[in-house]
């Protein structure tokens, strides 16, 4: 993983121009990222909905541009290929976020696990799972995957979930 952020940096960013904090920024948003490719691959498919929902999720979480979004995907989805489990990235997240944003992340694995409007039982499981490597109570799992169920029954749309603020 530090080799991927490493090339992104010296492609995209002067690192001498780069204090710590918007490394670590980044290493947040690849960590984010590569869960959310590993729960939209969970059902081995790779449905365009749910690489939308997490390219829309990036993008609104870490404020950034379809571009940079983009970018961050791509290097997610090689780190989340060559990762042996999800404790490295939920390791970075619980090091660095607090219990709210760790409740987003939840929310986000919900909105690419009802992106294509089934959900498979092992997706459930993997948001489950993650949700507890996070530390997240029960009752916010469970208030996460009613709030993003709620947005997609009334618009249809996930890309029309604007409750996330």
């Amino acid at each position: 993983m530090i080799e991927a952020i490493k090339r992104f940096y010296e492609q995209r960013i002067s690192p001498a121009q780069t204090p710590a904090e918007d490394t670590l920024q980044h290493r947040l948003q690849l960590a984010t990222a590569a869960l959310l490719i590993e729960m939209a691959q969970e059902d081995n498919q790779r449905h365009s909905m749910e690489f939308q929902a997490i390219h829309d999720g990036i993008m609104e979480v870490f404020d950034l541009s379809p571009e940079e979004t983009a970018e961050v995907i791509e290097l997610a989805d090689r780190e989340a290929h060559e990762a042996t489990d999800h404790f490295e990235f939920t390791r970075m997240i619980n090091e660095q976020f607090d219990y709210e944003q760790k409740c987003r992340v939840v929310e986000l694995l919900w909105r690419v696990c009802l992106a294509d409007a089934e959900m498979d039982r092992y997706e459930e499981q993997l948001v489950r799972k993650i949700a507890e490597l996070l530390h997240v109570e029960h009752k916010d799992f469970i208030s996460a995957k009613l709030k993003v169920q709620r947005a997609y029954s009334t618009s249809g749309h996930l890309s029309d979930y604007d409750d996330y603020e």
